[in-house]
């Protein structure tokens, strides 16, 4: 079902909303849908699918709050904090290293 005048982008978005689909939400994400994108996109699952997991919210809102929010927010972990160390450690000259 293709609207003139409109390009892929706009006959995507057009498709996200069309009545075929179940009513998007415009709320705050809950933890619980936070819980599920942490944990379907640790496993490498595309946003398609994901989207397909998250009642009313669309492939785009769900790549976009993870991108904005979530992925943002994780901590880092000891072993990666000394893993950046060691790394930017080994790029520092010799010379300009602190003895101690």
């Amino acid at each position: 079902m293709s609207s003139p005048g409109l390009s892929s982008v706009g006959q995507r978005e057009e498709d996200e909303c069309s009545t075929d689909s179940p009513a998007k939400k415009q709320s705050k994400w809950s933890p619980e849908e936070d819980d599920i994108l942490i944990e379907l996109r640790g496993r490498g699952m595309k946003w398609e699918d994901i989207s397909r997991r998250v009642p009313g919210r669309s492939v785009t809102s769900c790549r976009l709050h993870y991108q904005n929010y979530l992925e943002r927010r994780s901590e880092w972990d000891e072993e990666r904090k000394n893993k950046l160390a060691r790394l930017y450690e080994s790029r520092i000259p010799p010379q300009r290293r602190e003895k101690g």
